[in-house]
């Protein structure tokens, strides 16, 4: 088994701690959390592990092979550097860093020093995600006009990151895994409501190359939980609803043909005329062997470690996405500048 040391025991760390204390692969030895009443929780969760407010102190156990970090985003880089430098593999959770700049010092620092770095984009790991890729790749949707992601719910709301660095990793992350393209332009407009500067609602736009569009709304303000995902195809059209377990994936035979008609217009020339051709057919409810995606994510952690090879979602990975997330994050800056000048 790995010896592992959980860094952040809060709300998504509580998740992380009962899948590590309950897993085959991992033996929690420490849990670190700045607040005591915190590790009072986990305690409950881990009783086999030790308890402490100070990070250094796994960091320092030579027995330690591994460490897992769910703190706050702001702290992710020097977290995961100090555990890097200790010589453990390191798990960071979504999104791997607060800046382009600290991720892409993580993943150089893992490479020097010869470990693995993995980020939490759990939905990587999800049994009906990986479905749906199967099914994209099939060809069964044929050519993928459009990609739609709604992520929203009434709380729980952040005081560190914003709605668009709080949600739409998990998104950006689907898509960039479905669709498989380079990203060539952005869009993206926010606002806030609860919190100065803190973004409530976001609506995100990613146009990938090829001309496939990628929309993403997220928003910690909404009175429904959403989280629901649209293809749109040439050939067929696909919803995922994360909620829905028992129907989490529904392809429907619907879609607009385009027919050509030729008319003959005298006996000189011909030209074609298109008609728009509206087609609703049956809908398929795709069967889903579901497996916790967290148990899964863990567990391929755990491989990449045995088996001295990157994980699917490895720093570069986490890279990719926190430079895309600035990227929309400076578009919805400059929008709202736009609105301020017009005000």
């Amino acid at each position: 088994m790995i010896n592992v040391a959980l860094t952040g025991a809060g709300y998504w760390g509580s998740n992380l701690c009962r899948v590590l204390a309950q897993s085959k692969r991992f033996r929690l030895k420490w849990v670190t959390d700045l607040n005591p009443a915190t590790l009072d929780r986990a305690r409950r969760l881990a009783p086999m592990a030790e308890m402490t407010v100070d990070p250094q102190v796994p960091l320092s156990d030579p027995t330690v092979d591994a460490v897992v970090v769910a703190t706050p985003v702001a702290s992710h880089a020097a977290v995961a550097l100090k555990a890097l430098d200790a010589g453990k593999h390191v798990f960071v959770e979504k999104p791997l860093a607060s800046s382009s700049a600290e991720a892409e010092q993580m993943c150089l620092r893992a490479e020097r020093v010869g470990r693995n770095l993995m980020v939490g984009h759990t939905f990587m790991y999800n049994a009906a995600v990986r479905q749906v890729k199967s099914i994209i790749d099939s060809g069964t949707l044929g050519e993928v006009y459009y990609v739609f992601s709604r992520r929203l719910q009434l709380g729980i709301v952040r005081q560190d990151v914003d709605a668009l660095w709080n949600l739409a990793p998990h998104d950006i992350s689907i898509m960039n895994y479905w669709i498989g393209r380079p990203i060539e332009s952005v869009a993206s407009v926010g606002q806030a409501f609860l919190q100065p500067n803190l973004a409530d609602v976001v609506f995100a736009h990613l146009m990938y190359a090829g001309n496939v569009a990628g929309h993403i709304h997220v928003s910690w303000l909404d009175p429904n939980k959403i989280r629901q995902v649209t293809v749109v195809g040439s050939r067929k059209m696909l919803v995922f609803d994360d909620v829905a377990r028992d129907t989490p994936i529904q392809i429907f035979d619907k879609g607009i043909d385009i027919e050509t008609v030729d008319a003959n217009l005298g006996t000189f020339e011909t030209y074609a005329q298109h008609r728009l051709v509206v087609r609703a057919g049956d809908v398929w409810i795709q069967h889903v062997d579901f497996q916790e995606p967290l148990d899964v994510e863990l567990s391929e952690f755990a491989d990449s470690i045995e088996e001295g090879r990157q994980p699917l979602t490895d720093g570069r990975n986490g890279l990719e996405v926190v430079r895309i997330l600035e990227r929309l994050s400076k578009a919805m800056n400059l929008e709202q500048a736009k609105l301020s000048l017009v005000s």
